[in-house]
């Protein structure tokens, strides 16, 4: 699966105000990080919900994770949920769980018929 990310993000205040609260190659990071989340939202299905005790996995990528996150917070790129953070509008941009469990459903099937030959493909 694939995450969506705009070519407009680059130039988007958002990723402004976070690389100048992060500060040097802060845009990078605040960039970095972002994507990160949303790769991993979309490999776990978890509809652009980061639960807090996932943080420390991302240490490998940064020394910090949970001090960038906070800043992508403050900046509106993510908000606050019961189980650690969301992706602001995740929905609005991305598919959700459940229509990415059904076109893989969808496309088991269309490959189960067309193996058997009981489908055009």
């Amino acid at each position: 699966m694939s995450a969506r990310l705009q070519d407009e993000l680059l130039d988007h205040p958002k990723l402004a105000a976070a690389g100048a609260q992060i500060g040097k190659n802060g845009r990078c990071l605040a960039l970095g990080m972002y994507a990160a989340l949303l790769m991993w939202t979309n490999k776990h299905l978890s509809n652009g919900v980061i639960p807090i005790e996932v943080l420390d996995g991302f240490r490998g990528f940064v020394v910090d994770p949970q001090a960038l996150t906070d800043v992508l917070m403050s900046c509106g790129f993510l908000d606050k949920h019961a189980r650690g953070f969301a992706i602001h509008d995740f929905a609005d941009h991305n598919p959700t769980a459940a229509t990415i469990r059904a076109r893989r459903k969808y496309e088991r099937e269309r490959k189960r018929h067309h193996r058997t030959g009981n489908g055009r493909s």
